[in-house]
Order: C-alpha cells, then structure tokens, then sequence
C-alpha cells in the first residue's frame, strides 16, 4: 500500500494550465476508473445499450428503439417490462418519443451537459427487466474540464483524483463531476480526502451547486452530502460485499449544495 505521508496533491485549472492539459489529466483518472470499474457487474435482467453510431437514433428514435428492442426480446426469450433513456440529445429525440408515449423528464443539471433528459416508458405487463440505452455526448464542450485535482503515490505514480466543471446560470455558479477515482491499492479514505479538496476550491470559487452522474458510488456520494434528484434506472450495477451476497446500484443523478 503506498505511503500516505508521500501523497502528493496537485490542483490544475484554466488558470495554470491549458484545456489540452487538462483533459489529459482526466484522461489518465478515467483509465483508473475504467479497471475499477470491472470490479462491478451488471443486472442480468437489464440489457444495455450504448447506440454507436447516433445516426439511426437521431435520425428515426422510434424506428430505432423498436428495431433493437425486438432484437434484444428474442435474444432473451421475454419482453421487457420497461425501457428507459438517458441523453444529451433531448432536443432531437423529445418531440418523437414523447409521441410515441415516452415519459419525458428534464435532468436538472446546470453545469452538466445541455439538454440532458431522461425517458421511460412501460411495455408488456408480463415483461420482465429494462432496455437501458444511454447517448451522451462526451465531448459537449461544457463539460470539458475546467479542474483536475490529482493524487499522486510516493513513486510519482498517479493514486488517486477528480475532474470536473463549472458554469454559470442564472446568476449561480455550478460545478458538474466528471471522475473521481482512487487505485485500488489506495489507503482508505483516500476518495474522501480528495473529494473534500474540491469541495473547498469549488466554495472558493463561488460555487453553490455540485451535480453528478453514477451508476457505481452513489452510496460515496451520499456520505459526502449528495442526494439523489433523479433515479434513471435502479439497481443497474452490483459488485460482491464483504458478507458475499450482491450490493446493488442504481444509475441516479445526485446534488449537493455547498
């Protein structure tokens, strides 16, 4: 385990470094969180979809939708009970899903990606499990990173860090979390620590609101005073607890005021 007394903290932003900069540092935290991830698995009742590329999505969503949701019944055997849609395309898929009898709601976060919304709608009464297809736009200019907050090991070796944004709306400043990761080896509390020195330089800022996305740490966030605002899809993920059975997450759009 590296030795806490080594950890070295380095605070970046547009004031001390360049945009290219930055998202290189939050590219280096996003391969941590892609191996952190593979400790989770998935709900086998829920399949998910990640549509590459949009064009058949953006260009007939209901067309789209129908024809993947019918491969995926046969593949399975059932129908499903339920779909639902997460997106920063809103503003293209809103009018034709809300049509076709998708529930539209508005996800509510300011320095987040624009137009962000989610959809759901019900199926057959004997289905079972959930279509889950998500189409965000990661390279939405607003939540380029705006900071990075790195950890680094006694070695030089990257530990531990968070990225993240701010914008301004309507007079408030807002802050939106891309990544936030520790190494598996990583001494305990050491998310904690690095989430509390973003705390202080997002107040420092100006900052009053922290929006997020997850599917796998909501239960982190909410000891650092986040709440949910929006349940997407429930119990998506799961990963073994310490007494063997599941511990299970669901993928939520969560808040804090600072």
């Amino acid at each position: 385990m590296p030795d806490s007394n080594a950890f070295t903290a380095t605070l970046l932003d547009l004031s001390c470094a360049t945009r290219q900069r930055l998202r290189d540092e939050q590219q280096a935290l996003f391969a941590i969180l892609i191996e952190r991830e593979r400790e989770f698995g998935f709900n086998p009742d829920i399949v998910v979809e990640y549509p590459e590329p949009l064009s058949g999505l953006l260009d007939d969503p209901v067309r789209y939708l129908d024809a993947r949701i019918g491969a995926a019944e046969s593949a399975r055997g059932r129908p499903f009970a339920r779909i639902a849609i997460l997106t920063t395309y809103g503003d293209a898929l809103g009018g034709p899903l809300t049509t076709a009898g998708y529930r539209e709601e508005l996800v509510d976060m300011p320095a987040g990606p624009d137009n962000t919304r989610s959809y759901a709608r019900e199926l057959a009464e004997d289905g079972s499990g959930v279509f889950y297809l998500e189409a965000v736009n990661e390279m939405d200019e607003k939540i380029q990173p705006g900071f990075v907050l790195k950890l680094d090991d006694g070695e030089g070796k990257l530990l531990a860090g968070m990225s993240g944004s701010v914008a301004e709306q309507d007079g408030e400043r807002c802050a939106y979390i891309s990544t936030v990761v520790a190494r598996d080896d990583a001494p305990a509390g050491t998310s904690s620590r690095v989430a509390e020195e973003i705390w202080r330089y997002l107040r420092a800022q100006g900052v009053t609101r922290v929006n997020l996305g997850t599917q796998t740490a909501d239960r982190f966030y909410q000891r650092q005073g986040f709440r949910v605002i929006h349940t997407i899809v429930p119990r998506l993920r799961h990963r073994p607890g310490s007494d063997g059975n599941r511990v299970w997450h669901d993928l939520v759009i969560m808040r804090k005021d600072l």
